[in-house]
C-alpha cells in the first residue's frame, strides 16, 4: 500500500498539482472503498487534509446530489474533489451534475466512475510528463484543421468538423475543471450536427463494458439515426441510454487515447485512455472548449486500430499508430 501510495502521490502532483495545506473531499461508495483508502493515503503523504463522504447505497441509482453532500461541499469548499464510485449507467445524469457542482468551487476534480484498484496501481503510475509532451505535439498537428475523417478496417468511416474547437486533455487538471483518473486522453467537441457516417464499435461502451458483437452506429447531421448488431439486447440497451433526452443522441466528443500503461479491459474508464484507440461520445459536452450539448447524459463508444485523416489529407494516425510523433 505505502509504495503504491507513494507512486500515486507523484502522479497526482503531476496531474493536479496537489500541495500541502489543501483540502480534498473524496466522494465514494462501498464498491470503491479500497481506492478511496489508497487515494487518502497518497494525499496525506503530501500534507493534504482529506475528508470522505460515502454515498447512500440504499438510494441508488442516484438521480441527484444528496442534500447532506451539498451541505458538506458548501462548508468545506475543497480545493480537490475525487469521485470514486461504481459505474452505474442510470447514474450518468447524477455524475454529470455532481462534477459540475464541484467545479463551481474552482476545485480540481478527479472523476472516476467504474474505478478499479488496478487502475490506480498501473495506468496511474505512467510517465505523465512524457504523456503531456505527446499530447501537446498531437495538438499542434490539429492546428488549422477544419475537419477530420476516422476510418477502421472493421468498417468505421465517419467525418465531422472540428473548426474552432480546441483540444483539451486530462493530463493536467486545472482549477474549476474535471478530468478522469486514471488519466491519459485528449479530446475535443465536434461542431454540432456536423458528423456523418458510420461508427463500428468493436471495443467497449461506457458503463456497459466490452462488446460481444460489434455495434454499428449510423450518424446523420450529428445525431444517431440507426443502431445495428447481432447482439439485439445491446441494441435495445443503447437505444434506451441515448434516448434520455434529445441531445443524448447528438455527437459530443472526439477522444484519443494516450496512456501506454492502460489496457483494454471492458471498463471504459481505462479503455478510453489506451494508446491506439479512439472514441466518440454522444451527449453532454458543455465542459469542453466550445461544447454546446446540454444533454443530461454522456455515453462513450470506443473502436480499435483507427486511422485519422485531416482535411488536408495528412494522416495523423494509421491503424492505431501515430504518424510522425
Amino acid at each position: 500500500m505505502d509504495e503504491t501510495a507513494y507512486k500515486l502521490r507523484g502522479s497526482l502532483k503531476e496531474i493536479m498539482d496537489i500541495r500541502a495545506g489543501q483540502k480534498a473531499l473524496i466522494v465514494h461508495d462501498e464498491y470503491a472503498k479500497g481506492v478511496c483508502k489508497l487515494t487518502k493515503k497518497a494525499l496525506e503523504l503530501e500534507g493534504v487534509k482529506v475528508y470522505t463522504y460515502k454515498l447512500p447505497e440504499e438510494k441508488r441509482p442516484l438521480k441527484d446530489t444528496p442534500a447532506d453532500l451539498r451541505e458538506l461541499m458548501e462548508r468545506l469548499k475543497p480545493d480537490l474533489f475525487f469521485n470514486q464510485l461504481q459505474g452505474i449507467a442510470e447514474e450518468t445524469p447524477f455524475r454529470i451534475a455532481l462534477h459540475h457542482e464541484e467545479s463551481r468551487f474552482g476545485a480540481k476534480v478527479g472523476h472516476s466512475p467504474g474505478v478499479e484498484m488496478r487502475m490506480f496501481e498501473h495506468p496511474m503510475t505512467a510517465d505523465f510528463k512524457e504523456m503531456k509532451k505527446k499530447a501537446e505535439a498531437l495538438k499542434r498537428k490539429f492546428i488549422g484543421v477544419k475537419s477530420v475523417r476516422l476510418t477502421t478496417r472493421a468498417g468505421t468511416d465517419v467525418s465531422f468538423s472540428i473548426e474552432g474547437r480546441d483540444f483539451a486533455d486530462d493530463i493536467t487538471i486545472g482549477p474549476g475543471h474535471m478530468g478522469n483518473l486514471p488519466a491519459g486522453e485528449m479530446w475535443c467537441a465536434p461542431v454540432e450536427e456536423s458528423m456523418n457516417g458510420t461508427i463500428v464499435v468493436d471495443g467497449s461502451i461506457g458503463d456497459l463494458g466490452q462488446v460481444k458483437e460489434p455495434l454499428v452506429i449510423r450518424v446523420k447531421d450529428g445525431f444517431i439515426v440507426g443502431l445495428e448488431s447481432r447482439d439485439k439486447a445491446l441494441v435495445k440497451r443503447v437505444e434506451e441510454l441515448v434516448s434520455v433526452d434529445r441531445e443524448a443522441s447528438l455527437a459530443g466528443e472526439f477522444g484519443i487515447g494516450l496512456n501506454p500503461k492502460a489496457m483494454l479491459t471492458g471498463n471504459l474508464l481505462e479503455d478510453e485512455k489506451v494508446g491506439g484507440t479512439l472514441h466518440i461520445a454522444f451527449g453532454a459536452n458543455e465542459d469542453m472548449p466550445g461544447g454546446r450539448n446540454k444533454s443530461r447524459t454522456h455515453r462513450d463508444f470506443l473502436f480499435k486500430a483507427p486511422s485519422i485523416i485531416a482535411d488536408g489529407g495528412e494522416i495523423i494516425m494509421k491503424d492505431g499508430e501515430f504518424q510522425g510523433l
